[in-house]
């Protein structure tokens, strides 16, 4: 175990400041879901509809805006773009009661919540982007299980703390507190040094303007799939996201659908196992951190998706309220193991000047997977049954994973172009 070098990452003045704004952030965005239920809650009472058609407010920013803030990312500052994106979101936030009170209408949260979203994309993808900056290539592994740990912990409080935290206070001071949130994640981004954070295309304004931002895009997405041509290890892992947000979609179609009715636990099931799934996260995020691990990254990748579909194809053979706690338990592992892993071989592999396109091209299309894949899979139960899909879900993953692992070992691709994890 590498306990004293991952705590050693405490030292690198920058990276903690990063952190620990993205974990501050998180608990805010956690808290934002929380408050978003709320409004539901009061505005369409008894309308299960309701939430699918609020999904639309956190999913379709994304996959129109996305692209277009990648570009923006790699062209200016990352540190400033963070700074600037969560005060914005802290005013709007704080101004959202006012503005309900003053148009006695519920429409102004709407759209504010929707402008929120659409501006967490740029924190979203500026943070992976600045993280190399920040850290070297060799601790990159660490620092990015570091940052899943902690987050997975504001994601579990934001979830449990936050439900507690509007029902005590109500829903306007609620939105009052999660602006405070992300003022202070603004705040620590300002302990990041100037020098630090190098632009990574060296342009003047006039020509980084948003006028010009389509053209801009038109010719770096060229270029983005250019890299995927020629990288292959850039290729399956963005690959693998799609893959990964596949998995999460019929995670949420199916498995809180089993839980809640089949096993009966209702919604304090589906808290529960929330809870145990977040468990997993962050026992997967901090065991890449702390154990020293002698396989390539990409084999985490892969296996991982290889694990996720050996554990649908036998889930409805071994349908018990222990198995689907076990499910949740590994899924976590699993999932945090593969994320990390993700996000450090697409840092060492891509070159600083399109990063944040990459990471805005992998949140345009998770977002577009999910969506698609969310009513196919929804629709395709209610017509056979929930254990074919599952079956199916699994023996695809399985072979995907392993058509993949001969392909690229074939092709020499694994073991000349992705180095072995070594925690030093």
């Amino acid at each position: 175990m590498q306990f004293r070098q991952y705590f050693k990452l405490f030292q690198i003045r920058n990276l903690i400041f990063l952190i620990l704004s993205g974990t501050v952030s998180q608990f805010g965005d956690r808290l934002t879901h929380m408050l978003l239920i709320t409004l539901i809650g009061i505005t369409s009472p008894g309308k299960i509809s309701a939430f699918s058609t609020a999904s639309l407010t956190f999913t379709l920013p994304v996959i129109i805006f996305s692209p277009l803030i990648g570009v923006l990312v790699d062209h200016w500052s990352r540190r400033l773009i963070m700074i600037r994106a969560h005060v914005i979101q802290a005013i709007i936030l704080i101004s959202t009661p006012f503005l309900i009170d003053l148009t006695h209408s519920y429409y102004p949260f709407w759209i504010i919540i929707t402008l929120f979203f659409a501006i967490d994309i740029f924190n979203n993808t500026s943070k992976p982007a600045l993280m190399p900056n920040l850290v070297a290539h060799r601790k990159l592994l660490p620092a990015n299980s570091l940052d899943q740990f902690l987050t997975r912990f504001a994601t579990v409080a934001g979830m449990l703390v936050g439900g507690f935290l509007i029902v005590k206070i109500g829903w306007r001071w609620g939105f009052i507190f999660n602006a405070a949130m992300h003022f202070t994640a603004g705040m620590l981004i300002l302990g990041i040094t100037k020098s630090s954070d190098v632009r990574p295309t060296h342009v003047s304004g006039k020509e980084i303007s948003l006028a010009r931002t389509f053209s801009i895009l038109s010719n770096d997405v060229k270029e983005i799939i250019r890299l995927m041509k020629n990288d292959r290890i850039v290729l399956i892992v963005l690959s693998s996201f799609a893959l990964l947000t596949f998995i999460a979609s019929v995670s949420y179609t199916i498995l809180i659908f089993l839980v809640q009715q089949v096993l009966n636990w209702g919604t304090a099931g589906v808290g529960i196992m929330s809870g145990i799934l977040a468990l997993g996260m962050i026992i997967g995020a901090l065991a890449l951190g702390v154990f020293h691990i002698r396989f390539n990254k990409l084999y985490i990748v892969i296996g991982g998706l290889f694990l996720y579909g050996l554990l649908f194809a036998i889930g409805p053979f071994f349908f018990t309220r222990l198995f689907i706690i076990i499910i949740a338990l590994f899924g976590g592992i699993i999932f945090s193991l593969v994320t990390v892993a993700q996000n450090t071989i697409l840092q060492e592999q891509v070159a600083s000047k399109i990063r944040g396109r990459i990471f805005g091209i992998k949140e345009f299309f998770g977002n577009i997977t999910f969506i698609i894949t969310a009513m196919l899979i929804g629709v395709v139960s209610d017509l056979t049954s929930y254990k074919i899909v599952l079956f199916g879900v699994g023996i695809f993953l399985i072979i995907i994973s392993i058509l993949t692992i001969i392909v690229f070992i074939r092709q020499s691709l694994i073991s000349k172009s992705v180095d072995p994890i070594r925690n030093t």
